[in-house]
């Protein structure tokens, strides 16, 4: 979403995304735009009292990314995603226009803030453009994420959102035509995203986590019902057809029996995303390194620049 001036033409794109715990990397070369290519997939844990920053420097040095494009993700918490409606004004007066209709929606001043828009699919049956999406951060959580890459010696192209990482990975799924549900983990948040044809048609945070999954099984009945509204509503309100299946991203944690119980409970098919659902030739990769660096692939796996 907010993009930064680079030099490097280079084909890759490789996403850098920091945890509590390490920080996960993926690379993906993009030369067949038809076929990416996943050449680097990797989780590297902090050790015990070394500081992040070293560990960026390290990886971005062990990995040779200093003349490659290189994105981030913002976490939870570090930004907000808002529907708003579309204004009527020249593509010029877009931003201004959007800044202002966003600035009571924020829970901080519009003059401390930075943004970006991208579209939400037209509804009913005219297909008019109504809203848009707007990603809101403060200015200087943007700043912080830049300056950690850029002193590490990435050469950051942009910083995006998990929302559209996970479009990124739907766009890559063989049910993306006809619409697609990805259910994705952290360790205390979780996420839903519907889409198709790799466009975002609605996203839902949740406060549910696989920590709180583990311990709290019966919290499948509540993620059930979450499903269930945001799939009525795609259904209703952007007038497409029901939704056939849910793709449950993998977490670092075991859950046997999730994919399961979530079936019986919404009456729709679930299935555990695999890395060779994404690439032909992947590297070789552990199911705890493809959940711990799935954002990070999703990130890579960007192509469209920013609207604004």
């Amino acid at each position: 979403m907010f993009l930064f001036k680079t030099k490097s033409h280079d084909d890759r794109l490789c996403a850098l995304v920091r945890e509590d715990d390490g920080v996960a990397v993926a690379c993906i070369n993009h030369q067949n735009a038809h076929t990416p290519v996943l050449e680097y997939c990797a989780f590297h844990w902090l050790a015990p009292g070394q500081e992040r920053a070293n560990l960026l420097g390290k990886i971005v040095a062990e990995q040779r990314l200093s003349k490659v494009p290189c994105s981030t993700l913002l976490a939870a918490g570090e930004y907000q995603l808002l529907m708003v409606e579309a204004p009527e004004v020249p593509p010029a007066e877009l931003k201004a226009a959007i800044r202002w209709r966003v600035r009571d929606l924020i829970d901080f001043h519009i003059d401390d803030a930075v943004l970006d828009v991208f579209d939400v699919p037209p509804t009913g049956a005219r297909g008019m453009q109504e809203n848009l999406y707007v990603v809101v951060s403060r200015a200087g959580v943007v700043k912080e994420h830049a300056e950690s890459l850029q002193t590490a010696g990435a050469e950051l192209k942009i910083i995006d959102i998990p929302e559209l990482a996970l479009r990124n990975i739907a766009g890559r799924l063989d049910q993306d035509g006809s619409g697609e549900a990805m259910l994705y983990f952290g360790a205390d948040q979780g996420l839903i995203t519907l889409t198709r044809d790799a466009t975002l048609f609605l996203a839902r945070s949740m406060d549910i986590g696989y920590d709180q999954l583990q311990s709290e099984p019966d919290l499948v009945d509540r993620l059930a019902l979450e499903l269930q509204r945001s799939m009525d509503y795609y259904d209703r309100h952007f007038q497409q057809a029901p939704v056939t299946r849910i793709t449950l991203c993998p977490a670092p944690a075991a859950m046997p029996e999730f994919a399961e119980q979530l079936a019986q409970q919404t009456g729709i098919a679930v299935r555990e995303l695999q890395l060779d659902d994404l690439f032909d030739s992947p590297v070789t990769v552990d199911r705890e390194q493809f959940a711990r660096c799935l954002l990070p692939i999703g990130a890579a796996l960007r192509t469209e620049p920013a609207r604004l």
